[in-house]
This record gives structure tokens, C-alpha cells and sequence, in this order.
């Protein structure tokens, strides 16, 4: 069965105003188990929990247009919890409980890299498609054949953010820019990117003066104030978890450092803004979602998100709560066409099936042989007055950039 752009629309717009706040859902015979562990405290909760709030928003959409018309009406129950931000273990142990005392048909998670690398061996033992948002690169290198990643290598992201800031800049200033530092906390993503980052500046022209590496947790920004107050760099590319962005970027800004600084993943976050304030401006960050794509559909999900989370920082500032809709797309679509709640049936037509009409940069999604999304296509946004805008490239840019 073929589900309709139209159709789901005319279903968000109409429920927006009654979507429920997430809750524990407990699973009943008719209903398909979705399991959702996801980091939901620590420093990356925010990234947890904006992924369940849109696969809620999801979820709740497609139970009120009738369920998985394929399968008789059955209806999607989700059940959320939590694997911290750095307990693997944790994680592990969630997604067991999930599979074998909840039932769970598909799984999404877990925000945080590190958690998911635990989540998505779990799932593979037990032949439980994963969908996930994470960005490490090695989600997709072990050889798995039930995960399914969405968005693209963390490499990948930092190197078109560099080509992206390169872009600009020249556009902006008439000339490249010469000269940059890279900071990254020392997690899974960050030691690729120490790695990968400074060999993509050689392709650029672009000279990299310093790469320095820094533990989470941080008291002293001076590991990174002081080498920018030294090297006068064009460009700063800092990696890290919500607390040491804030901390670091304050103190350049408070040492009247104007540089543009380019990160990601916390850097996109409704922390980061309410905690930097007008300290963020200059601030960019590559997206795989950001609330104002101009794309079909997402101006109706961003609706649904603010009625069903009034209390919540509007403009929503999180890649993550565009990722968790999309992937409740993703599972709608798949589940119609399976007709089973066969986990091992719904991994095989994930794995063959191009996904449409999606609010995502390409509107599509369709899964390689190694479970990474073929259509990946990033966006740059930037911190401008406390709203996170798109503004890279030019023909998708809500705004220009300030550089």
C-alpha cells in the first residue's frame, strides 16, 4: 500500500493540537512493540530525547490515520528508555530488555555514537532492525546486516562543513580562507575526525596550524583559548559535548575572538543556544534536519511539534527530532509493505526499499549494503540571533551567513 504525502499531512495538521507527550507505552496483542533506547540523560539527553519526541509525534500521527492498514489496522505502541550518555553496558542491557521482555518489532537509538555502537550489537544478535541517527563512522563498518543509519559518516560531515565554510567564506570575503584550528573532544566521533579532518584541509589549500584533542568535562577553556588567541586562525573547527561548547565558546567570545567556529552534532541543539545566547552568534553546525527546510511536510511537523510541546524552546534547535519523525515514517512505510511483524521480513524490505516523501534535505531515503543512507545531503546552519538558520548552500539557505 502506498501512503500518500497528502494523506499524512491531512492526518499531522489535523492532530497536532491533541499530540500526547511521550509516555511508556505498554504492548498489547494487536499492537507492533517499537523500542526506542535512547540517551536520554548526560550530555547528549537532548539528542535522546528530541529523537523520541518526534518518532512520537510519528507514531501517534499514524495511529490516529488507522494504524498499518496492511496488517488489519494494527497500531504502533512505543516503549522509551534510557542508556545514558556514557554507559554502554547501560545501553546494552536496554535494548535486551526491549527485544526479549517488550517484544520490539524495530528499533530506533540510541542519539549518543558510543551508546549506539552497544545498542546496535544487541539488535544484530537478535535479528531486530535498528534505525539510528548517530554519526559514528563505525555503525556502518562492521559488517551488520540489521542496522540502518540515516545520516552520513562523522568524517564525511566534518569534511563538507570544511568545504562549506571554505565556500563561503571565499563567497563572502573574496578570497579563501588561510589558515585553521581543530579542536575535538576524544570520543568515538572526534578521534576519527582529528584523523580525517586535517587531510581533507589539504585538498582545500586550507592550512591547519594546530589539532588538539581534550577530555569531556572540561574547567579550563585555556586549552583551546589560549593556541586561537596565539595562531589568529580564519576558521575554528571544535568538537564537543553541550557544558564544554558553551564553556569554550564563551571564552573565545569573551576574549574577543570573532572567528567563525563550525561544529556539530551538540552544537545544533536548544542547549547550546539558550546557553551561549547571543555568544552562539557565528556559530555553524551541518544538519541532516533543521526546522526551517523547505521541503514538503516539514512545516506541518514543525506545527505538530509546538502544540504537542508547548512549554519547549520554539524554533526547535535539534537534527535529532527531525530524524525520530522521519524514521516513524520510515517504519510506517515498511511495515505496510512487509504486512508482517516479522522482524527478520521488516529488515528485508528496509534494506530494498527507497522511502519517499520524507521531510528530509533529499525527501528520500534508501539504505546501501552496508545500511548507510545512499541520499545523505547535509545542510550548514548557523546560530543567528538565537535562532539556528540554514544558510549553506545558497539554493537551500533560509538566510545568508554572517561571517
Amino acid at each position: 500500500m502506498t501512503i500518500t504525502r497528502r494523506d499524512g499531512l491531512k492526518g499531522l495538521a489535523a492532530g497536532a493540537a491533541t499530540i500526547a507527550m511521550p509516555a511508556l507505552v505498554s504492548g498489547q496483542e494487536k499492537e507492533i512493540v517499537i523500542g526506542a533506547p535512547n540517551a536520554l540523560t548526560g550530555g547528549l539527553g537532548e539528542v535522546g530525547s528530541r529523537g523520541t519526541w518526534g518518532l512520537q509525534i510519528a507514531i501517534d500521527q499514524i495511529n490516529r490515520e488507522g494504524g498499518i492498514k496492511s496488517m488489519g489496522g494494527a497500531g504502533l505502541a512505543l516503549v522509551i528508555a534510557d542508556t545514558s550518555s556514557e554507559n554502554p553496558i547501560q545501553a546494552a542491557s536496554i535494548t535486551r530488555r526491549m527485544i526479549e521482555q517488550d517484544g520490539a518489532a524495530i528499533l530506533f537509538g540510541a542519539g549518543a555514537s558510543a551508546m549506539t555502537l552497544t545498542a546496535q550489537l544487541e539488535a544484530e544478535k537478535a535479528e531486530i532492525p535498528l534505525i539510528t541517527g548517530s554519526y559514528a563512522d563505525g555503525i556502518v563498518t562492521r559488517g551488520y546486516q540489521y542496522t540502518f543509519k540515516l545520516t552520513p559518516q562523522a568524517s564525511g560531515v566534518w569534511n563538507g562543513s570544511m568545504a562549506s565554510a571554505t565556500e563561503m567564506w571565499k563567497a563572502t570575503k573574496g578570497a579563501p580562507p588561510k589558515a585553521a584550528l581543530i579542536f575535538q573532544i576524544n570520543d568515538a566521533v572526534g578521534l576519527v575526525v582529528q584523523k580525517t579532518l586535517p587531510e581533507h584541509a589539504k585538498t582545500l589549500g586550507l592550512a591547519v596550524r594546530l589539532i588538539q584533542s581534550f577530555q569531556m568535562g572540561l574547567s579550563d577553556p585555556s586549552v583551546v583559548v589560549a593556541p586561537v588567541l596565539r595562531h589568529k586562525p580564519d576558521l575554528i573547527f571544535l568538537g564537543g559535548f553541550t557544558d564544554d561548547l558553551v564553556l569554550i565558546v564563551k571564552a573565545l567570545r569573551s576574549a574577543g575572538v570573532r572567528a567563525p567556529i563550525f561544529s556539530a552534532g551538540a552544537a545544533g541543539t536548544d542547549a547550546v543556544g539558550k546557553g551561549l545566547g547571543t555568544a552562539g552568534d557565528g556559530l555553524f553546525v551541518p544538519m541532516a534536519w533543521n526546522w526551517d527546510l523547505k521541503v514538503p511536510g516539514n512545516a506541518e511537523f514543525v506545527a505538530a511539534y509546538q502544540a504537542a510541546y508547548p512549554s519547549q524552546a520554539f524554533p526547535p534547535a535539534n537534527e535529532q527530532l527531525g530524524q525520530g519523525y522521519v524514521a516513524g515514517l520510515i517504519m510506517r512505510q515498511a511495515l505496510e509493505k512487509a504486512a508482517s511483524r516479522d522482524p527478520r521480513k521488516i529488515r528485508d524490505v528496509i534494506a530494498m526499499t527507497e522511502f519517499t516523501h520524507l521531510p528530509y534535505p533529499a525527501t528520500k531515503v534508501r539504505f546501501g549494503d552496508n545500511g548507510l543512507n545512499i541520499y545523505n545531503q547535509e545542510v550548514l546552519a548557523e546560530w543567528i540571533n538565537g535562532e539556528l538558520r540554514i544558510v549553506w548552500p545558497t539554493e537551500v539557505q533560509t538566510t545568508k551567513p554572517v561571517l
